[in-house]
């Protein structure tokens, strides 16, 4: 059985497309869909069809359309699928099963090999991956608020999709047969700064740069008119490179926005959006192919555009998404997710993961938890053990205080009194580096690129919000039931999380490795630690998980972990 949201929503059965029944009824399947796998509230469906109704008049109703669907499927032998689950409904359908779930899958394998320099399997995957589309997505069920949202998500991710294709075709030297297609884009979505690079250098390299300027001219006119803004940075820096015939431009080895590992830019992934429970927008980008699905946690400060301008942190996780599919994520309050309302729980943060996962396509992966992400890390390895093959902890702790029976955490009230003072007065200036990255601190120039990923991470009033949160975090009663293969990962010089409380996830989980060098709190610099050895430990780490437990697991720790 087939289900289809990109387009008309459809089921497909023996081939065939299923009758389910009156349009309220397709749009009670497209809301299922939306949330597959998980429960579906009847209050929620109600509020969503029936806003204006009498709850016992909307609840009726909801029953006749639950009835109209329930005898479609059972008419396909699919009587299952449809379950009623307290406080409401579940579909069942497999990431396979949707198209969907098939396109963000594909679109992410494509935006990974493009990032690897591999455009011509970039190019397939992208084109399959587009090719799923039959129209606008979820169309006829607008009805819905949750409709129009999930729609809206699934355009942006089939418009990045297009760009990245954009991107490949460009690099398989074919810029003569995109210059039609990339002018009617740019047309139909004239603020999408990229398609007009692409349009722009399509149009160079086919030999016509009077007509790329004259693009260019015309973006700038619609920019200042409509938006009294300029044309960003990287078109502007585009436009004069085609102005001075710049020969990086006539091949795809070093073309704007990319340069080789050590040193220049990264390209970015495409930057996509999963949608949580409770209508939060979270960001993501997926890089790299193969298995296994390395999901990376981050900490309480997180911009996942913004972390490609830094080579060093672009090639720690270029190197990552080498060793499997990479999936970076900002959580809700941080980089470019949704701000939520309240204060978000441990367990909703891990809620939003979960999001990310299945928006992904995502069914399993080992979870790369750093720093306060590792307690979100820990939390859904012993409570979602289905959906974790195995765990990274980086500078990770159980609890940040000490508590009886804990004597790590010593100097905690330090720094979060000299943490709450930074974001109280002196946010966005770098100051936080002094605790994450202090050897780099002497730096202005890495103090100032600091301050700019402070301001544009997360708000001050979100970080102190985080923080009385990690104060409250004690993830100790959970290490006992972590029972896939767990790396525990600590760097000496670490004030955040000192060595000890490393050495204590190492002591309380059973068979966990434990790799211990030099250098600062934050893993993604070269320059804080030894990215080498790191990535090395690493990858021989992930090459062993396919064992539950290899036989040389106890001689797994670099000491013996007696005094934490």
């Amino acid at each position: 059985m087939e289900f289809r949201i990109l387009g008309p929503v459809e089921v497909i059965s023996g081939g065939r497309v299923l009758d389910v029944g009156a349009a309220r009824t397709r749009t009670v399947l497209a809301l299922l869909l939306v949330r597959r796998g998980l429960v579906v509230p009847a209050d929620r469906l109600t509020n969503e069809l029936w806003p204006d109704r009498a709850a016992a008049s909307a609840t009726a109703s909801l029953q006749v359309r639950l009835s109209e669907l329930r005898k479609a499927l059972r008419c396909a032998g699919e009587a299952d699928r449809l379950v009623t689950r307290p406080p409401g409904y579940l579909l069942r359908v497999e990431p396979a099963e949707l198209d969907a779930a098939r396109f963000e899958a594909l679109a992410g394998e494509g935006a990974g090999a493009l990032a690897a320099g591999r455009s011509d399997e970039a190019l397939r995957k992208l084109d399959e991956a587009l090719g799923l589309w039959r129209g606008s997505a979820l169309a006829g069920v607008d009805v819905a608020p949750l409709a129009r949202s999930e729609a809206a998500r699934l355009e942006e991710a089939r418009l990045n999709a297009i760009e990245a294709r954009m991107q490949a075709a460009l690099d398989c030297g074919m810029a003569s047969e995109l210059i039609a297609e990339l002018e009617s884009l740019t047309m139909a979505h004239p603020l999408r700064e990229r398609l007009w690079s692409h349009r722009l250098l399509a149009l160079y390299r086919a030999g016509r740069q009077a007509d790329a300027l004259h693009a260019y001219r015309e973006l700038r006119d619609l920019l200042v008119a409509d938006l009294a803004i300029e044309p960003g940075n990287d078109l502007r820096e585009l436009h004069a490179r085609i102005l001075r015939q710049d020969p990086v431009l006539d091949g795809q080895a070093e073309r704007p926005g990319r340069q080789a590992a050590g040193g220049g830019r990264f390209a970015k992934p495409g930057t996509s959006y999963a949608l949580t429970d409770d209508g939060v927008h979270i960001a993501y980008q997926v890089l790299g192919t193969g298995e296994p699905d390395i999901v990376f946690m981050p900490g309480v400060m997180s911009h996942v555009d913004l972390l490609w301008e830094d080579p060093e942190t672009a090639s720690f996780y270029q190197r990552l998404s080498t060793l499997g599919r990479l999936i970076l994520f900002d959580k809700r309050d941080t980089g470019l997710s949704d701000r939520g309302s309240l204060d978000a729980s441990l367990q909703e943060r891990t809620a939003d993961l979960l999001a990310v996962m299945r928006a992904a396509g995502s069914a399993r992966a080992c979870l790369f938890g750093y720093s306060e992400g590792a307690s979100l890390s820990i939390l859904l390895a012993a409570t979602h053990s289905e959906r974790v093959s195995s765990l990274i902890l980086g500078s990770a702790s159980a609890r940040w205080p000490p508590a009886p029976g804990y004597p790590c955490g010593q100097g905690f009230e330090q720094m979060y009194d000299e943490l709450v003072r930074i974001a109280t007065t002196g946010w966005g200036r770098g100051e936080t580096m002094d605790w994450y990255l202090p050897s780099r601190s002497g730096s202005p120039q890495v103090r100032e690129l600091f301050g700019r990923f402070e301001r544009m991470a997360v708000s001050p009033s979100s970080f102190l919000r985080m923080l009385r949160m990690i104060r409250e975090i004690d993830v100790r009663s959970f290490l006992p039931a972590i029972d896939v293969p767990t790396l525990i990962i600590q760097r000496l010089a670490d004030r955040i999380t000192p060595p000890s409380h490393g050495r204590y996830l190492a002591a309380h989980i059973a068979g966990a490795r434990y790799f211990e060098q030099p250098g600062d709190h934050s893993l993604r610099f070269a320059s804080s630690g030894d990215s080498d050895a790191l990535c090395a430990v690493i990858a021989d780490f992930l090459g062993t998980v396919h064992d539950e437990r290899p036989a040389d697991a106890d001689d797994w720790p670099l000491f013996a972990v007696t005094d934490v």
